[in-house]
């Protein structure tokens, strides 16, 4: 009876509060349930000393290293004569038996070389996830671990033992997502430690295993500045593209005066494992975010219709186009967009003309248009397309065994079949599969239209006769324009591809924009990175990156890519 008495008085002073915070916790399940596994590819920078991995092959021109228990393809990664430490025996068995499913899945992750670092990478990171969205829900910032203060922001009173884990339970069970989120954050910090402590005991047999002391060589495939020595690629970033991507991974976060930020902290992310190591060894990556400029472009003048098809960009994605481009300049990376022109052609152009300075390229996208720029096996320089959220780098291999033809006949396919997500008409009727068996078969589009009379099949004909020119106006919606005028393109007056580099680490100026962003505990674990983890930053100033929601200036394009830049001031 007590007990019910209390849970009732629990339940009515939190009434007030559940509509709103039922009604986020629905927008975040929601939001979350689009892409759940793509959450961890926006991860931070992975610790000082851990194994190569999708993330380092990115700066190298061939294939991304092949598994621990696979033979290696790289001549820089050829064993060397230097020893090289075991892998971990198998726990014992006394650790399994009592283990967690997290910490199961931790072990097989280090055992089968998946990696424990990378898990508990992920681990950590859902972890500081979960803390940003309990501030963002309870209004403040406050110590998780501390009872009375938590049972301050849950109940209004300072009862520490009102936090048990059974009143959470009750709670939660009333329909309460802060304290769903509490009891989460609670479960997997503990499984975080559990973790830990795990990989301090393999770490310790790793270290009586070794069969010698001497650190690997520089020849060594554990050596993560190999995968970067005499390699050094031109990453070209659709921008505009990720940012979709980065905001249906992340949850809905927001300022403090209600901007929302969850697009921007995963864009953070993933430029944070792309480049954050190399930046801190004073390197200058040759990394390129490129856009789309604001208007239409000489698409729309061909097909009024093109991209007609769009829904409306989400409200709360708006504001984040500029404050997208603040990060990059935060971090020093150049940006480059041209009017009248979409993302691809700029990438197009540079690509080419980054192949003929004798720069190697690397395009960090899932577009499938540019999968066109892809060159032929062996080529070098090169141009590969990469996906780090897959973990894939396409090769000529790569989109054959997708769409049946080479990047070289790839126009032509997608112009017979169509584009639904750009509302490329292509010919009703005829798929992917078909188009590419016609196309192998005649060689080239037009080739294939002019003889369309021939073909023996009396649909596949009827639909080749009569749908011949939106074929060949599909053709010119998908061809990739490899040559925009260098005046057109902002950002690059003057300049060549091979001088195309990011600024030198700025530290005051990146952490400033982590705070003025909400970024606490992202910017908490960068000063640790950085080495000034306490330090008050010397002169910090207000960087003025953050617009107002009225200076996002909106085209008349259905498509939300279309922003106008917000130029920042540091």
């Amino acid at each position: 009876m007590l007990f019910s008495m209390v849970l009732a008085s629990i339940v009515l002073r939190t009434s007030a509060y559940l509509p709103t915070a039922v009604q986020i916790s629905r927008t975040t399940t929601s939001r979350r349930s689009c892409l759940r596994n793509l959450n961890r590819h926006f991860s931070t920078p992975p610790s000082a000393g851990d194994p190569p991995s999708f993330y380092d092959s990115i700066f190298e021109t061939g294939s991304p290293p092949a598994p621990s228990d696979a033979p290696s393809t790289d001549a820089l990664s050829a064993p060397s004569s230097s020893p090289i430490s075991p892998p971990p025996e198998p726990p014992a068995s006394e650790f399994l038996n009592n283990a967690s499913d997290d910490t199961k899945a931790f072990l097989a992750a280090s055992s089968t070389g998946t990696g424990s670092r990378d898990f508990l990478t992920t681990q950590r990171d859902s972890l500081a996830s979960i803390t940003e969205e309990i501030y963002q829900m309870s209004g403040r910032e406050f110590n998780l671990n501390s009872p009375t203060q938590l049972s301050e922001v849950l109940y209004g009173v300072k009862n520490g033992g009102s936090t048990a884990k059974d009143t959470l339970d009750a709670m939660a069970g009333a329909g309460n997502p802060l304290a769903g989120k509490v009891l989460k954050y609670r479960a997997l910090k503990s499984s975080i430690k559990r973790q830990e402590k795990q990989e301090e005991r393999m770490a310790a047999r790793r270290k009586l295993g070794s069969s010698s002391s001497a650190p690997p060589s520089s020849g060594s495939p554990n050596m993560k500045d190999n995968f970067t020595s005499g390699r050094d690629p031109l990453l070209l970033i659709d921008a505009s593209a990720y940012i979709f991507r980065a905001y249906y991974a992340m949850p809905p976060l927001h300022r403090s005066d209600g901007t929302p930020t969850g697009a921007v902290l995963g864009f953070c992310n993933m430029l944070n494992r792309l480049v954050m190591e190399r930046l801190l060894r004073g390197e200058r990556p040759r990394l390129v975010m490129v856009f789309d400029a604001s208007g239409k472009n000489f698409r729309h003048s061909i097909y009024g219709d093109y991209k007609a098809n769009r829904p409306p960009c989400p409200v709360d994605l708006v504001p984040q186009f500029p404050l997208i481009r603040a990060l990059a300049t935060a971090y020093g990376v150049q940006q480059i967009e041209a009017g009248g022109y979409e993302a691809d052609d700029v990438i197009a152009t540079l690509s080419v003309r980054g192949v003929s300075e004798g720069v190697n390229v690397n395009v960090v996208s899932s577009d499938k248009d540019l999968m066109q720029l892809v060159t032929p096996m062996g080529a070098e320089p090169s141009v590969h397309l990469i996906d780090p959220m897959k973990q894939v780098r396409v090769d000529e291999d790569r989109v054959r065994e997708k769409w049946g033809v080479g990047p070289e006949k790839l126009g032509d396919v997608l112009a017979l079949a169509g584009d639904s997500a750009d509302n490329v008409p292509g010919i009703k009727g005829i798929g992917p599969k078909i188009a590419s068996g016609l196309i192998e078969e005649y060689g080239d589009l037009e080739k294939l239209l002019e003889g369309a009379e021939g073909i023996k099949q009396k649909r596949r004909r009827e639909l080749l006769v009569e749908g011949r020119e939106m074929a060949r106006l599909s053709r010119r919606l998908v061809e990739l324009v490899r040559d925009v005028p260098e005046e057109k393109m902002v950002g690059m007056e003057g300049m060549e591809v091979k001088e195309l580099r990011m600024e030198e680490m700025n530290e005051d100026r990146l952490l400033n924009f982590y705070s003025e962003m909400g970024f606490r505990d992202l910017g908490k674990r960068m000063k640790n990175r950085f080495g000034i983890e306490g330090r008050r930053l010397e002169g910090a100033t207000k960087t003025g990156v953050l617009p107002k929601a009225s200076r996002t200036v909106m085209s008349h394009s259905s498509s939300c890519l279309s922003t106008s830049p917000v130029s920042p001031t540091w």
